[in-house]
């Protein structure tokens, strides 16, 4: 794993970007968006449906991984994925 989503944006981040990014004081915030990271899973999943919500395709994939693999303190809900 090289990468994560940032769930702000729903933009896919290297871990080399993210080091470039914390070298020059963005810390814990979106280096595209500049928005504050999450803190917790609520926040999380809340930043997640609010991009579902405005009907951002990654977003409702996103979401829909999470209930299927059961993540981000979601129960395992295969149908609903």
């Amino acid at each position: 794993q090289h990468s994560k989503i940032n769930v702000c944006c729903m933009k896919r981040v290297c871990k080399g970007c993210l080091l470039a990014a914390k070298r020059r004081g963005i810390h814990n915030k979106c280096p595209f968006c500049r928005t504050p990271l999450p803190r917790d899973d609520a926040s999380t999943l809340a930043m997640i449906q609010k991009r579902v919500n405005k009907g951002d395709a990654a977003a409702i994939k996103h979401l829909g991984d999470k209930y299927h693999h059961g993540r981000q303190g979601l129960a395992k809900d295969v149908p609903r994925a």
